[in-house]
């Protein structure tokens, strides 16, 4: 509702602007707005922030150009400038531009000739298709050391030769493990702090958006194997390997990560079915929707150690997906 009220007073405003101005020399209409006016953005309608994130504006596949356009008022006194993650790329109420996949911050900011300004800005999601080579978002991938070997896991990661980090290229190896391979590389030794984006290249030149990494001072907290292979999570059948013995291996303060792929829903619950962190049963124990290759995380409390103690130790529940592995990291 929020949003078709903010569309039909943009309309209303812009039907009002056309009415005071006359597009033609020929008449004697007049323009209303001046240069001295606060300039306001009146189209396209961008989201609300949702806990300090902008929302997504457009989600696009990376073989679509972005076209988009802008309507700003004072407009004889405005100029409206495209930035990208803070970087400027165009310049004009109108943009075409091709972007490779990653998630980008695009921020449009519209400027009158006596330097008032306003802005707007939203998410732009660039897709890559199923035949690219896609990295995961495993911290231990996205948070790198200059100067150390470092691993790439994702999807068609067969196809990748090179990396470029900030432009600058590291070569690398195909490492074969099922559905976790993945890519080794050393991250350039020149690389200061920062995040970067990233670059995949194939054998055939073709370079391909893998969004952003971090390069830090220390590599990510220490990841122990609980457990590994392949368990096909279903209503009938929870992942109970290690029930009993998680009170053992976990203590509060661990993160335990699963690995899993497939289309489904579950989560990490005690015997009884009962959420780990909240103690909550269906239909309030809040399973994750699993799409794909992913990673889910449970950071353990106090609770979470108690009421895995009373109910029989802990399991994974669901339907539609496999677990591969199971870790814990322990918070430093």
């Amino acid at each position: 509702m929020k949003k078709i009220l903010y569309n039909l007073v943009a309309a209303m405003t812009v039907l009002s602007i056309g009415m005071f101005c006359s597009c033609s020399e020929d008449n004697d209409g007049f323009i209303t707005a001046t240069e001295d006016d606060f300039p306001q953005i009146l189209l396209p309608w961008f989201g609300e922030w949702e806990n300090g994130e902008p929302a997504v504006y457009k989600n696009i596949s990376r073989d679509i150009e972005f076209i988009d356009s802008v309507t700003v008022t004072p407009a004889l006194y405005t100029t409206v400038e495209w930035l990208i993650d803070d970087e400027k790329i165009h310049e004009g109420t109108k943009i075409q531009h091709t972007f490779l996949a990653g998630e980008y911050v695009l921020k449009i900011i519209a400027t009158t000739t006596k330097g008032k300004s306003t802005f707007r800005t939203g998410k732009l999601i660039v897709r890559s298709l199923d035949s690219d080579p896609i990295p995961g978002n495993d911290i231990r991938d996205r948070q790198v050391v200059a100067g150390q070997s470092a691993k790439l896991h994702g999807v068609n990661m067969d196809k990748v030769v090179k990396i470029a980090i900030g432009g600058k290229e590291a070569t690398t190896t195909f490492v074969e493990n099922g559905n976790k391979s993945y890519v080794k590389y050393i991250v350039p030794a020149d690389l200061a702090l920062g995040t970067y984006r990233i670059t995949l290249t194939d054998s055939d030149g073709n370079v391909y958006g893998g969004d952003k990494i971090v390069v830090s001072d220390e590599a990510p907290a220490a990841e122990e194997t609980l457990w590994e292979g392949e368990f096909n999570v279903t209503w009938d059948t929870p992942f109970n390997l290690l029930q009993t013995q998680f009170k053992d291996l976990v203590k509060a303060g661990d993160i335990v990560r699963v690995y899993v792929t497939g289309e489904g829903q579950g989560t990490m619950t005690t015997g009884s079915w009962n959420n780990i962190l909240t103690g909550k049963g269906d239909p309030e124990r809040d399973d994750i929707m699993i799409n794909g290759s992913m990673s889910l995380e449970f950071t353990l409390t106090d609770f979470s150690m108690e009421i895995m103690s009373e109910q029989e130790g802990a399991i994974f529940v669901g339907n539609g997906y496999t677990i591969t592995e199971i870790t814990k990291i322990v918070k430093k």
